[in-house]
């Protein structure tokens, strides 16, 4: 067997092992990305533009962003000036507690309600604008089983994201001042 015969034995041998490898390396770099909260972020937004309100509702912890807006209020409601009288330090209890009363139902009603929204929202141009939105103008800090959500080139976190146990990713609370913006 002469030099140029092995050669030619192992050209189509080493061609192949490439092959297997590039194909291995892209499979594995796909499962991946799946895992990462940009890709959950790239589900939502694709869920959220074809109206798929199941589909949203599996990337919105809402049972979580309900707790997290309570407790917020809550804290603010804390940090304001002591009460004045007794009158008015009972009536903030009373309303914490009517609140904490309120919160299943909201949490039953909050499903339904975005789906309602998902399905009777008709502004093309928020729509339009969400169609050519890229996932990667968001700057995602990961730590272990929890994101940290911000605007690229802002330091304030937009929302907050946490791992399921089905592996994909779901907002658990949104920063009230981001939401604020939105309102504007």
């Amino acid at each position: 067997m002469d030099k140029n015969e092995q050669v030619r034995r192992k050209g189509p041998i080493v061609i192949v092992s490439i092959c297997v490898a590039l194909i291995l390396l892209a499979v594995f770099a796909f499962l991946y990305a799946r895992t990462t909260p940009y890709y959950s972020l790239y589900m939502l937004k694709k869920a959220i533009v074809s109206r798929d309100a199941r589909e949203v509702l599996r990337y919105l912890d809402t049972d979580s962003i309900l707790d997290n807006m309570a407790k917020d209020v809550f804290t603010r409601m804390d940090k304001k000036e002591p009460p004045s009288n007794k009158f008015e330090q009972h009536m903030r209890a009373a309303g914490k507690d009517l609140a904490a009363q309120l919160l299943p139902q909201l949490k039953a009603q909050m499903g339904e309600s975005i789906t309602n929204l998902l399905l009777s929202y008709n502004d093309e141009q928020l729509f339009g604008n969400l169609r050519r939105a890229t996932v990667f103008a968001l700057s995602v800090t990961t730590r272990g089983n929890t994101a940290e959500v911000r605007q690229r080139g802002k330091d304030r976190i937009s929302f907050t994201m946490a791992r399921s146990p089905e592996g994909h990713w779901r907002i658990t609370s949104f920063n009230p001042e981001e939401l604020k913006l939105l309102g504007k």
